[in-house]
């Protein structure tokens, strides 16, 4: 089992102090999860709502990241790549794979919230032929020598795309939520599946998800069954019930968040199962999300729900150690009594 974890974070300035004092935080916990032997830390790329949109660049996060860690991996979680300039997103990513000694951990998806697809002027009718075209021009210019590529939203001419990877290709985790489509997809390219579990109302549905993304890849000859990162807001407390207080404001803080960032659906048929998302957030409760869509408790209570999450196909399991304006000293906290107490036990 692999542990990671994962900033999506929501800025409060009541809770943080400045935006300066903001970063300097998720520095001290990517630095903790280093002590503490993580595999990775993931890095959510959002822009202009509260929810997220204080990492809209995860290269310079990560870079900084990078030159106070040594063995870290550390990931796009994700990488909005419909969104913009592929070849700019090889070059920036590039850099950081060579500026942490090959440690990238590449991961990409369309996203789903319509602002930010009308502030940077894509339509979403196009996001997967945008998502797939980006996907293609990156691929080439970290694999080829000089390359050339005629799409229908890029042509590029015999260019060489600079500096290149240390890896000779990064690991790829592919955003997967609902679409079965998208599911399918990262099985039959080889690539890993990076999911969000508590979104979704029954765990069933993800379990057939990852059966499906696996029954691709083995369709068509990909080695092993692929690497599954699930992402879970994760409080470890020093009971259940003192886990329970900490986190029940900062947990609903944090959906109104998502709420205020979803206002208007997203459209277009790509996004069927997507049309619901702000009324079903906006549906949400404490009771609802915990114990079962979270990773809230004390040391046994968060070991028995990796022993459940595990069970589902999850391989990394991506902690979401800061949310709703939860206090920095008990996410550092939180981190410690997880360390010492509950990963031992999956090692």
């Amino acid at each position: 089992m692999k542990f990671s974890i994962l900033h999506l974070p929501t800025f409060y300035l009541d809770a943080h102090g400045s935006e300066a004092r903001f970063y300097q935080n998720i520095l001290a916990q990517c630095d903790r999860a280093e002590v503490h032997g993580f595999h990775s830390a993931w890095f959510a790329e959002h822009h202009f709502h509260n929810y997220g949109g204080h990492i809209p660049s995860v290269p310079v996060l990560a870079s900084a990241v990078a030159q106070r860690t040594k063995n870290i991996r550390l990931g796009s979680g994700i990488c909005l790549i419909p969104l913009q300039d592929p070849v700019r997103v090889a070059e920036q990513y590039a850099m950081l794979d060579c500026l942490s000694g090959g440690r990238l951990e590449f991961g990409i998806g369309r996203g789903f919230q319509k602002m930010e697809y009308d502030a940077f002027e894509r339509d979403m009718g196009d996001s997967r032929a945008l998502f797939e075209e980006a996907h293609d021009i990156i691929i080439k210019a970290w694999t080829e020598k000089e390359f050339s590529y005629s799409g229908r939203f890029r042509t590029l001419r015999n260019i060489e795309v600079i500096p290149k990877p240390v890896q000779k290709l990064p690991p790829i985790y592919v955003a997967c939520i609902f679409t079965e489509e998208s599911f399918e997809w990262t099985g039959k390219m080889g690539y890993n599946l990076m999911t969000v579990p508590y979104a979704s109302p029954d765990p069933k549905f993800i379990v057939d998800r990852i059966e499906h993304f696996r029954a691709a890849r083995k369709a068509v000859g990909h080695a092993g069954a692929g690497e599954v990162l699930g992402v879970y807001h994760f409080y470890c407390g020093e009971t259940a019930e003192q886990a329970q207080v900490d986190t029940r404001g900062p947990m609903m803080r944090y959906v109104d968040a998502v709420i205020a960032s979803n206002k208007e659906a997203a459209y277009s048929g790509e996004y069927k199962m997507y049309k619901a998302l702000p009324q079903a957030f906006a549906g949400f409760t404490f009771e609802s999300l915990y114990p079962k869509r979270v990773i809230f408790g004390d040391p046994e209570q968060c070991a028995e729900r990796i022993r459940e999450i595990t069970a589902m196909g999850v391989t990394n399991i991506s902690l979401l150690v800061d949310f709703g304006g939860l206090a920095p000293a008990k996410i550092l906290a939180s981190m410690d009594r997880f360390a010492q107490h509950v990963m031992p036990k999956f090692r």
